[in-house]
């Protein structure tokens, strides 16, 4: 009797440590407060205002890239080296070709929007290039530095918009575009990617104007940080 009342006390105390030990080791401790996502977050300068740098007059969009070149000499070919300037992708091996291919808008089918070629007009509306209505059809020149669109990324979405070809539409004032500077924003990027394909959520279907200003249910990244 004394033995099975010894055999008892050990049981139970078996179940008591296989219920605490978990306990102890997945309490959660006061250690401190989670990293802020910010902490990983690269940190950059401050902008310069450059209402006060930018004078004018500017006769062709080109005229504001070369101002701009003067003081960012590398901003030009930086993009130049991108696939957003070059709609192709670096060159890659594939099964079906001895030689190594780049893919990209520039020179496939282009999903919903078939191909660039003809559609240069509307197309280059978002190209982050000028002067597409003076090159033939596949002959635009990517290594034309002036040729490339500061505004579109960096001017204020209502100071400049681009229009056919790649130009500015009609009506923006060139010097107030270039004064208007800055970071890019949600709306310079969200101007050409959330209308892809000529409209709101065309094109992309993870991609449209909900993204200006989404909550964290919609885009944690952009939501809540």
């Amino acid at each position: 009797m004394k033995k099975f009342r010894y055999s008892w006390l050990l049981g139970l105390l078996g179940i008591l440590a296989v219920i605490a030990i978990p306990i102890v080791i997945f309490w959660p401790s006061e250690g401190k407060a989670a990293a802020s996502p910010w902490d990983y977050l690269p940190q950059h300068p401050v902008h310069t205002d450059h209402s006060k740098i930018i004078e004018g007059p500017f006769e062709t969009p080109q005229d504001v890239t070369r101002a701009c070149l003067e003081c960012h000499p590398d901003a030009a070919s930086e993009v130049q080296h991108t696939s957003h300037w070059k709609w192709q992708s670096e060159p890659v091996n594939v099964p079906w070709r001895d030689e190594p291919v780049t893919i990209g808008k520039f020179n496939q089918v282009n999903n919903f929007c078939i191909s660039t070629a003809g559609n240069e007009s509307k197309c280059m509306t978002c190209h982050i290039g000028y002067a597409w209505d003076q090159y033939p059809p596949k002959g635009y020149d990517f290594d034309v530095a002036e040729n490339v669109d500061c505004l579109v990324c960096h001017a204020d979405k209502s100071a400049y918009a681009k229009g056919g070809y790649g130009n500015p539409a009609d009506g923006v004032d060139l010097v107030a575009a270039a004064k208007s500077v800055g970071v890019p924003t949600r709306d310079n990027c969200g101007g050409c990617h959330f209308n892809g394909g000529g409209g709101n959520g065309v094109k992309h279907g993870d991609l449209d104007e909900s993204l200006y200003h989404p909550d964290e249910q919609l885009d944690v990244h952009m939501g809540k940080y």
